[in-house]
């Protein structure tokens, strides 16, 4: 099967089976652009790279808002929440078709959300206040009075759900599914844990260049522009967390709370994928002076300028 034909043979309900010869120009792929992020169209002219909105990508090729490629541009809008890029024949995100999530985790996040979860348990029997710090709850969990707790406290909250205490398996495999779904909120908050770590390399760019105020000026500069971003990461995660805090609560209320779940996690990854090219701005040397570090910072500021604007600038 040749590859167009290949292409003709996707489903439209799951891929991205354009039918326009516009599409299948070489390198044809779709990107948020500009400071508004509008969602748009970008093609290869020559060595230039040509971008078309798509609010007048279906009036200028002609394409019907009814026909397939019309009812695509509508999802291929949506479906830029999640991913970065999407090109021709890509298979639609997951979170569009079913509400799972598109990208992949590691293991270590399944388990501290599991931990995470029966650390909850273990609160909730006993009435006491249990650190959520990872090496606390492993070492909490670790010890065999805690093992008993959860135990104990399974059969109760089975009972409490109307199950019966007999039926603590199905406690389990629901606390394993919610598990799942705060595992990728457990990968984005190490995600973020990169981006919030830059303001402390700031502190250390401030430290290393003493004497050069005007350098020194520029750094906290950045530093301002970077707070608000951070501090709505920081709002999102506290949300989820209180949210989710109470494990009784989130098993009886099983679905909305699924949902609830889903939302942040979508939220988080569309805000954290912004900063992925800056994140990776700042794995250079930071224990002396460098070219590198003053492009860093000027990199971040101009990153910070353009996705997160304030009232009021000082460059």
């Amino acid at each position: 099967m040749t590859a167009a034909e290949e292409e003709g043979a996707l489903d439209p309900s799951t891929h991205f089976a354009f039918e326009h010869k516009i599409f299948k120009v070489n390198g044809a792929h779709f990107k948020l652009t500009g400071q508004d992020r509008i969602p748009a169209l970008r093609v290869k002219v020559g060595d230039l790279e040509a971008s078309v909105p798509l609010e007048s990508l279906c009036t200028e090729f002609g394409i019907e808002e009814d026909s397939q490629d019309g009812k695509l541009l509508v999802t291929v809008r949506k479906g830029l929440n999640y991913v970065k890029d999407i090109r021709p024949g890509d298979t639609i995100p997951r979170e569009l078709l079913d509400g799972s999530a598109s990208w992949s985790i590691e293991e270590k996040h399944l388990e501290r959300a599991k931990n995470r979860l029966m650390a909850q348990i273990a609160k909730w029997v006993s009435g006491e206040n249990v650190s959520m710090e990872e090496s606390d709850i492993q070492a909490e969990l670790a010890k065999p009075e805690t093992k008993a707790r959860i135990q104990n406290g399974v059969a109760d909250i089975a009972e409490k759900l109307g199950l019966g205490k007999e039926r603590k398996q199905e406690v389990l495999d629901l606390v394993d599914r919610v598990a799942r779904e705060l595992a990728y909120i457990e990968a984005l908050r190490d995600r973020f844990a990169h981006a919030s770590a830059i303001q402390t390399k700031l502190v250390q760019v401030i430290a290393l260049h003493r004497g050069d105020r005007q350098f020194i000026s520029e750094v906290q500069r950045v530093r301002t522009l970077m707070e608000p971003p951070i501090r709505d990461f920081s709002f999102i995660f506290d949300q989820v967390d209180a949210q989710t805090g109470e494990i009784l609560t989130v098993l009886r209320s099983y679905d909305k709370q699924i949902n609830f779940i889903r939302e942040m996690r979508d939220e988080l990854h569309k805000k954290i994928m912004i900063w992925d090219e800056v994140i990776e701005t700042w794995e250079i040397d930071l224990s002396t002076r460098s070219k590198g570090i003053r492009e860093a910072v000027q990199s971040t500021y101009r990153f910070v300028a353009y996705n997160f604007p304030q009232a009021q600038d000082w460059m």
